[in-house]
């Protein structure tokens, strides 16, 4: 073998290695994984979809949101349960609220999933890798990272993703303010 054929397997082989870490690299961001969410919704795949939302932990967060703004805002169900503690009471009522959200957005994800993401009341996803990486804007902190996307249609998206063992990411928490705007339009509309 000549030493011109040697480089130039060499140089392939670095070429191929080069190549893999970087997928290796991009399979384990947040964008990686939002634009297998936004996939498998596009493809109409709820059951996909939901593999990229922790709905468990989704709906114990905004529930936390919903109860603390509807103590908050309500004195005659704050001093009625004061009784039992504000601990206890909050509890309760998280308990009470979060099987009820938990419905919620799996019927959300469905919705998503039968229009393929493009009705007038669904967030409008980004459609392949380079929309995927551009759209969206991630802040990683220890707990994982808050990934922002602003939506064409419907304003800024915010939501926290938390790394799985299998380097995946999955929604775990929406922000707040969108939680609480997303009740009002509800009541109001």
């Amino acid at each position: 073998m000549s030493s011109r054929t040697l480089h130039g397997l060499l140089a392939a082989a670095a070429l191929v290695l080069a190549a893999l870490l970087v997928w290796y690299y991009l399979m384990g961001t947040p964008q990686y994984s939002f634009l297998r969410f936004a996939g498998a919704i596009h493809a109409h795949d709820a059951a996909a979809a939901e593999h990229f939302v922790d709905v468990d932990r989704v709906a114990q967060a905004a529930s936390d949101v919903i109860v603390a703004d509807y103590l908050r805002g309500n004195s005659k169900a704050a001093n009625a349960i004061e009784a039992l503690g504000q601990g206890a009471a909050r509890s309760v009522a998280d308990r009470a609220v979060k099987p009820l959200v938990a419905a919620r957005v799996r019927g959300e994800l469905r919705k998503m999933a039968e229009t393929g993401g493009r009705g007038p009341s669904v967030l409008a996803l980004p459609a392949g890798m380079i929309a995927a990486f551009r759209g969206l804007a991630v802040q990683r902190d220890a707990e994982g990272a808050w990934v922002i996307y602003a939506d064409p249609r419907r304003g800024q998206a915010r939501f926290r993703m938390s790394q799985q063992p299998d380097r995946s990411w999955r929604i775990t928490e929406l922000d707040p303010d969108w939680v609480r705007r997303h009740l009002k339009d509800g009541r109001s509309g």
